[in-house]
Order: structure tokens, then sequence, then C-alpha cells
């Protein structure tokens, strides 16, 4: 099958692409002049040279292909405009180039982010929209476009929204297993609130059951582990798996907001990704656990990786790959 996926150079991308090239694929992959291509070229896919927010290379990509994977986001830290130029105006590029191909099959990756902190959690797909910051906003923006395509142009579109995954290649993800390591990361609060975790080898599992299912077209899909933990339990399992102790600095909220906006003006002045961010901080204080429970009955879904072997392996990596020591 001809397939094109957007993101591809990405964590999640590059993921989809080795599993869809694993399953014989013809696959078509659109990336930037700055995108690291190392995994895209030992995977031997056809690379498209371009942007989402370009109407020209999007047109090229999707070209003669059945199936459509729109994965590429901007998702740390960027102006506002970026966020909606890529989220919200790159989604629309592809949606309306797709709209006159005999494209099978739209698999829009989205984000739990749209629904915002969970005040009673688990939340399903039925709680309402209430995104907080502006990567949550623009990709809200993006799903409500995404299924008005489907519901006002009968376009095949199936909507997923990943809980916050975490596996091999995630670059970013690793300073957090490096700051456990070295005893440094912070206790903010109680740390009793939920997070729901989603191996990437879980999330592979549920996209690629969502794309082969005709019934899904027009759904959206948690896709997740197979229950939330709590912060404790999570850094406990990392540390534990590490070698090391639970992490045990203890930091007060105010003085944490302080050092995130450090943060943020430093990668804002000089540039990269910053290490602490307003979101972060959110998303280690309040709750964020889901119902997966419509893509376990529908999808048949059935996320194998436990949190012990899914952080074995992240770290196995990272040690492989010099994140670790």
């Amino acid at each position: 099958m001809k397939i094109a996926v957007t993101g591809g150079s990405g964590f999640i991308g590059s993921h989809i692409v080795q599993k869809l090239v694993s399953e014989g694929h013809e696959i078509k992959v659109l990336v930037r002049k700055t995108s690291s291509i190392e995994i895209l070229k030992r995977l031997n896919v056809k690379l498209v040279i371009g942007d989402v927010r370009d109407r020209e290379s999007v047109e090229s990509l999707v070209n003669d292909v059945e199936v459509v994977y729109h994965n590429a986001a901007k998702v740390y830290s960027g102006s506002s405009d970026e966020f909606w130029s890529v989220n919200l105006q790159g989604t629309e590029n592809m949606l309306q180039a797709c709209l006159d191909r005999n494209i099978n099959k739209f698999i829009h990756i989205s984000s739990v982010g749209v629904m915002g902190n969970i005040k009673n959690p688990p939340a399903n797909e039925s709680h309402p929209y209430n995104p907080t910051f502006p990567y949550d906003r623009s990709k809200c923006e993006a799903e409500k476009l995404a299924l008005r395509y489907n519901i006002e142009h009968d376009m095949p579109i199936t909507i997923i929204r990943p809980t916050a995954v975490y596996g091999p290649r995630h670059h970013l993800f690793s300073r957090f297993y490096q700051a456990v390591q070295k005893g440094i990361f912070p206790f903010i609060g109680s740390m009793k609130n939920l997070i729901h975790l989603c191996y990437i080898d879980n999330l592979m599992q549920g996209i690629m059951l969502a794309a082969d299912k005709r019934e899904a077209i027009g759904e959206i899909y948690i896709i997740g582990d197979e229950k939330p933990v709590t912060w404790i339990e999570h850094l406990k399992t990392i540390a534990e798996v590490l070698s090391v102790n639970p992490p045990s600095l203890h930091v007060p909220p105010s003085l944490m907001k302080v050092i995130i906006y450090l943060s943020e003006f430093k990668s804002w002045m000089f540039g990269g990704e910053p290490l602490l961010t307003q979101r972060w901080l959110e998303e280690i204080t309040k709750n964020f656990a889901y119902d997966i429970a419509k893509a376990k009955k529908s999808l048949g879904y059935n996320p194998k990786i436990s949190l012990k072997e899914g952080i074995s392996k992240t770290v196995k990596w990272y040690r492989k790959n010099g994140f670790l020591n």
C-alpha cells in the first residue's frame, strides 16, 4: 500500500514509519530541510522535502497515495504563530490536498491536551474541549477541522489522541530520567496526581488497529497504557530501573514558577527547547488520566507493555545511545 506520513522524522512519526515499513508498505515522508533523517535513510523510504505549511510540497506528498498519517506538529517551544501555522494551517493544507484524491484513510494524530486538566478523572472521548496552552489550543482547532472534513466532505478520517507518550528515541524525555538519576528531580506538591503514560509500542498498536478498521472512520480514540499512575509511582519506577534512590528534593511551587520563567526566557533568548515549561508544571501538578475503554472495545486495543517494562526498555535505549550512564 502507498502511504504518506508527516512528522516522520520525529519521535512518534519515526516509529509510525518504521512500523509501516516492517509491514511492507511503500512510504513517502514529508521532511523539512533541517530535519534529522538518519533513521529514515536506514528505512529506505521516499523523502519529500518541504513543510506542511507549504501547499506545493503537501500536494507532492499526497499525490498517488492511499493512506495518510498526519503526525506533524509544533509541540514544545515556539511562538504562538508557529503553533497555529504548523498545527492548524498545516492540518488544513493536508486535508485540502487530500480532498479531491482517492484517499482510503486519513489518520490524524491529535492530543489528549485538547481536553485540558481533568478535574474528575478518568476522562473519555466525550469530555468537553478545554485546552489550556497554545499547543493544546492549536491541536484542538486542528482536530475540530479534521472532524468537519469528515462530516462535510465525507473524508475517511480517524482521530487518535495519544496520552503522554514515552520510549526509545524520545530525546527530550531523557532529561527527566537524567534528573532522577542525579537525584535532582523536584517534588512539587504531593505528587499524588495522576499521569497517563503510553509506551510507544502500545501507541503503535492502537494507531495501526484504527487504520485497519473501516468502522473507525469518523471516530476519536484515546490511546494510552492500561491505567494512569501517580507521579510518585512513575518516578519511583524510573528510580528502581536506574538503581538509584527515588527523588526527594522538594521545591515550593512559587520557586518552581520562577525557575520555569528563567528556563523559558533563556530558550527564547538563545534558542533550543526549554528544560522546564509552564505546561510541564501543570502536567506534573494536576490530573491527566483517561479511559481507554472505547479503543479496547471497538478496536480490540490491548496495551501489552507495562510501566516497568516500558521504562526498562527506554532506559536501555538511553544508555545505549549515551543519554544515561
